[in-house]
């Protein structure tokens, strides 16, 4: 399975950047078609709010989310919390959405896609996961 992070979902639905865009609706079509896709409620509620917070309407959003729930979307418990804390704590609280997503992703896939080259550069260098920054 490939974890899809907020930004690649942002990134798929508005087309704020032409190249962005292009490539993260190939990327999912991509992995959809391969049932590979997998994504997080924590990845559609950042999501949520990023998109809110870019003016996107809410029925744009509501839409985004139907699309988007049918994968089955993946919550988080206790101890992928506690894996965060851990790479938190090497690298930093403020990163610390970063690091669940990347405990999420340890548990259920083989690579994480981002856009995040910052955050997931640092975090790369402390698990196993494949990231690929795109």
């Amino acid at each position: 399975m490939i974890y899809f992070d907020t930004d690649v979902l942002v990134n798929f639905h508005l087309p704020q950047d032409a190249v962005k865009y292009q490539m993260a609706n190939q990327l999912y079509r991509d992995a959809s078609t391969e049932g590979k896709f997998f994504v997080s409620l924590l990845c559609l509620q950042e999501t949520s709010f990023v998109l809110h917070k870019l003016g996107e309407s809410p029925q744009d959003i509501e839409a985004l989310l139907a699309t988007l729930i049918p994968h089955q979307p993946a919550a988080f418990e206790i101890y992928h919390f506690e894996r965060a804390i851990a790479l938190a704590r090497t690298i930093g609280f403020q990163n610390i959405n970063d690091c669940l997503h990347t405990a999420i992703a340890e548990e259920y896939c083989e690579e994480l896609y981002t856009f995040n080259k910052a955050d997931f550069k640092r975090i790369k260098k402390h698990t196993g996961l494949k990231i690929t920054i795109l």
